[in-house]
């Protein structure tokens, strides 16, 4: 009886450190830089099957996962990147302009980073899971974030929440917050949206 009481609570606590493990082995991958986009393929993808309960050795699969997408990941990073460096370069220039045309320009940049997050959002989740080209795994993204308009702004509304969260807290305590299990948290809980969104598509392209 004692043991069944206790069970979920190793569970929870073995889960746990496979967490921690794994967010260190996450960030541990992301020091190049360039191969940010194949860890966070390899993580999504790790963290669907753990929310599917399809249960298994969370660090071992994540680094076969990150040789497997280490091409793909990195040619889709290196894409979305520029993208985004454009972006904040004109979001950092025209709101300081102080004309009409500043902040019309700024509206739009706003929404173009809106857009531009989304498309992050499905774009590494799509590599992680199904066989194709960068570019036609961005363009893929896309279509399924107008597809799935609910979903696609619950996953921005926690990125939102996740920020304002980050700036009323200490600093320390955020930091230590990313770095010990952070990473893995938030793809754990984004993971339960996107399986809605991938799973009808996974038939016979899945690995």
């Amino acid at each position: 009886m004692n043991d069944g009481k206790l069970n979920p609570v190793i569970d929870f606590i073995n889960t746990l450190c496979s967490f921690f493990v794994l967010n260190f082995v996450f960030l541990i991958t992301c020091i190049p830089v360039f191969t940010i986009g194949s860890a966070l393929s390899s993580l999504y993808y790790v963290m669907a099957k753990e929310t599917k309960g399809e249960y298994g050795y969370l660090v071992r699969t994540f680094l076969r996962e990150f040789g497997r997408n280490l091409k793909n990941g990195t040619a889709a990073f290196l894409l979305l990147f520029t993208a985004g460096i454009l972006l904040l370069f004109n979001l950092l220039f025209w709101p300081v302009q102080g004309t009409v045309l500043g902040a019309a320009v700024t509206g739009l940049l706003a929404a173009l980073s809106a857009v531009w997050l989304a498309i992050c959002h499905y774009t590494f989740p799509l590599i992680g899971r199904f066989v194709n080209t960068p570019l036609r795994s961005v363009k893929n993204a896309w279509e399924l974030a107008l597809r799935n308009l609910k979903r696609t702004l619950v996953l921005l509304l926690t990125d939102a929440l996740t920020a304002c969260l980050c700036l009323f807290l200490p600093l320390g305590t955020v930091v230590a917050a990313w770095l010990s299990v952070g990473f893995v948290l938030m793809a754990y809980w984004q993971s339960f949206v996107l399986n809605k969104v991938l799973e009808p598509y996974e038939t016979g392209e899945r690995r």
